[in-house]
């Protein structure tokens, strides 16, 4: 028996991400606005010493950090849902790995982190989307280099390495190791959901991120961690056929 009310259709999900981004993307419009009037009212306000005018700044600087964590969680919602608009070309690997190192290192190095490459240079040319598979291999250097940052001692390092799965011409990996803190079973079990995050600044999409853009390559993606044993992400991409 019907109530007399008209349901429009479901949308599909690849209607709803195109939605979920567009929105994403009106709302990083007025988000810079406000940001930009919040760093003129504290310019205007800066250099008066009455106690109300440095509270003024200490709140405006708060209101501006906030504006800046929210964009910044736009910017992980739309990389999130633009996952799906996948364009594959054939293309070599390792140059892509480089760019990567080259973009983190510097940032690594002025945190005590060095950053060490081993890429295999007879690897086969894939097909991939230069851009979002940077973005996920970006995604999994800058958590080791977190991982990192909360570790202590000399010697902290990350390694990237690139070669063929082991007696299989079909796969190639992509590891990326640190030798940070590590992770029990209980977040290791947990790290790929969505909005799932022990970070207090993070959005909780960087590594669901990652397994979306590597399973849209043909691929997947698994770490291996335990406490105080560092962690090793490892990312299985397929190689075309004719190319094995």
């Amino acid at each position: 028996m019907s109530d007399g009310t008209t349901r429009a259709p479901a949308l599909d999900p690849e209607a709803l991400s195109l939605l979920a981004g567009g929105l994403a993307h009106e709302l990083k419009n007025p988000l810079s606005t406000l940001r930009l009037h919040l760093q003129l009212l504290r310019e205007q306000w800066q250099d008066e010493e009455l106690p109300k005018a440095r509270r003024t700044v200490r709140t405006l600087v708060t209101l501006d950090q906030e504006v800046r964590r929210l964009n910044d969680i736009l910017e992980d919602f739309l990389r999130f849902a633009r996952t799906d608009q996948i364009d594959l070309k054939l293309g070599p690997l390792n140059p892509l790995i480089e760019e990567v190192v080259q973009f983190v290192r510097p940032e690594a190095l002025a945190e005590g982190v060095a950053i060490e490459t081993f890429l295999d240079a007879n690897l086969p040319l894939l097909m991939l989307d230069q851009a979002r598979l940077k973005q996920a291999v970006l995604n999994l250097v800058v958590n080791a280099r977190q991982a990192l940052a909360d570790s202590e001692g000399e010697g902290r390092r990350i390694t990237v390495i690139t070669r063929p799965a082991a007696a299989d011409h079909r796969h190639v990996l992509i590891e990326v190791v640190d030798d940070g803190p590590g992770m029990n079973a209980k977040l290791l079990e947990r790290c790929f959901e969505t909005y799932y995050s022990t970070k207090g600044a993070g959005s909780g999409l960087g590594l669901a991120t990652v397994r979306r853009i590597v399973e849209a390559h043909g691929g997947k993606v698994e770490l291996q961690s335990s406490p105080g044993h560092g962690t090793r992400a490892l990312v299985l991409l397929p190689v075309p056929a004719g190319l094995q």
